[in-house]
């Protein structure tokens, strides 16, 4: 059984440590590195609607703290990452119930803009502030924006992943260590300053699924195309 996963998205985190710090044998592949398609796919759900494939359904959510927003909360205007990103479809979907424009740019343009007044919704590993995830909360849209997509069982996997949540959590630094390797993203002093910001909380109820495909097809039509449950 194959999985692939964007091994710079916090998504694939608690997998990446069960194998390395778990000992888990585990066929894992970094998405952003192959063309193969996994058994098991993780990633962003507006990413998971993308890919148009059949046989497959969302079995599990995941909860992650990994957006921070920045500036004046009154500006009209939210700076953030490039179109497409997820940074940007979350900025998309704040924008539309806070009423406000997106432009997009770079991260430290973003950050930049938010100190003159502006709003900028960015990673935290860019920058820490106040969670975006909490505005989301107090607006009724909080959800899990990444998703577990299978075409087979996914009970070991999911087991495997919890195991990866409570690795994170027991083992900060060695966790910090793998990741920064792995995802040749972040560097070492970045992910050890934010790994325990990121909450990973992995969920299977399918009220909560259902809510994260009715919130991000407001932004991403084809997401309301995805099916929840087991092939």
């Amino acid at each position: 059984m194959l999985i692939t996963t964007p091994f710079a998205g916090p998504v694939s985190f608690p997998l990446l440590v069960a194998k390395e710090l778990g000992g888990e044998q585990i066929n894992l592949k970094n998405s952003c590195e192959t063309n193969e398609v996994g058994d098991i796919i993780l990633d962003a759900i507006t990413n998971i609607a993308k890919l148009n494939l059949m046989g497959y359904k969302i079995v599990a959510g995941v909860y992650i703290d990994m957006y921070t927003i920045l500036g004046n909360r009154n500006s009209t205007k939210i700076y953030t990452i490039r179109e497409g990103t997820l940074a940007d479809i979350n900025a998309r979907l704040y924008a539309k119930y806070t009423n406000k424009d997106v432009i997009n740019t770079d991260a430290k343009s973003a950050v930049k803009k938010a100190e003159e007044g502006n709003l900028a919704i960015v990673g935290i590993e860019v920058k820490m502030g106040e969670k975006l995830e909490d505005e989301f909360e107090r607006l009724g849209i909080r959800t899990p924006s990444c998703v577990i997509y299978s075409k087979v069982d996914p009970t070991d996997v999911l087991k495997l992943y919890e195991k990866g949540i409570r690795i994170i959590k027991e083992d900060p630094i060695n966790s910090a260590k793998v990741i920064s390797s792995l995802s040749k993203y972040y560097s070492l002093s970045v992910m050890e300053s934010i790994i325990n910001h990121y909450s990973h909380k992995l969920i299977t109820n399918s009220n909560e699924l259902k809510k994260s495909i009715e919130v991000y097809s407001q932004i991403v039509p084809s997401v309301a195309k995805l099916e929840l449950g087991l092939s």
